[in-house]
């Protein structure tokens, strides 16, 4: 059942992507911690993301951060788009008169039509490729000017989403799954929690399939993070 103070936002949806244009992806979130995910969606196409896809990982983690405690919204950072453009994304965090978190409205924003706009522009007056090289994700993933745990990438399930999360947390760990000590486990967990990953449902199996143990390994390295916080 959508929540009542997310209604207002689902004729906004359609009246966004229709003063902004298809160039916009406009979408709205409903969450809770028993589902979390997107219940309209407009243009749709610049993610590939459907009605029922989950949070991405930059709403999961400042979701379990509490960003939304402090801020309205957060603006202006990357994400890929399903092609893998470079997109300008944006959250709103949908909140109550109690701070209560309600939903997230997401604008996700593809300029490359503009791109080739200013390389035909260029192309008049420079010559040979001179105008078509350009900084590309990849370029600048090796030039390290971005670091790969700060591009954002959309999915439909909460399986890809977690599996992401989890890469680069084992991959900065260097160490094979197979080989994973009980504490390199737990610390694995932490970090995930931390990055809100439990938040989606069927996480907490899928996890411990991952990392090869049981759910009640899973909760117990949870609780363990719970208690070293306090």
């Amino acid at each position: 059942m959508i929540k009542a103070g997310l209604y207002p936002y689902l004729g906004l949806i359609e009246f966004l992507a229709h003063t902004l244009g298809p160039d916009y992806e406009i979408v709205l979130y409903d969450f809770s911690y028993e589902d979390s995910s997107i219940i309209s969606i407009a243009n749709g196409h610049i993610s590939g993301r459907k009605i029922g896809a989950p949070l991405n990982k930059k709403s999961l983690e400042a979701i379990s951060k509490g960003v939304y405690r402090s801020k309205n919204y957060i603006s202006d950072y990357i994400s890929l788009s399903k092609e893998g453009k470079m997109l300008r994304s944006n959250i709103y965090f949908i909140k109550n008169s109690e701070n209560v978190l309600l939903g997230l409205l997401c604008i996700n924003f593809d300029d490359s039509r503009y791109q080739l706009i200013v390389e035909n522009i260029l192309g008049l007056c420079h010559p040979n490729n001179f105008a078509k090289e350009k900084h590309t994700y990849t370029d600048k993933l090796k030039s390290k000017k971005i670091n790969q745990d700060e591009i954002e990438n959309f999915y439909s399930s909460m399986e890809d989403t977690v599996d992401e999360i989890l890469k680069l947390i084992i991959d900065d760990l260097g160490v094979p799954v197979e080989r994973l000590t009980l504490e390199e486990k737990m610390g694995i967990v932490e970090k995930m929690n931390d990055k809100g990953v439990f938040i989606l449902r069927g996480a907490v199996k899928y996890v411990a399939e991952k990392l090869r143990c049981s759910q009640a390994s899973i909760y117990r390295y949870l609780k363990r993070v719970k208690e070293s916080t306090k």
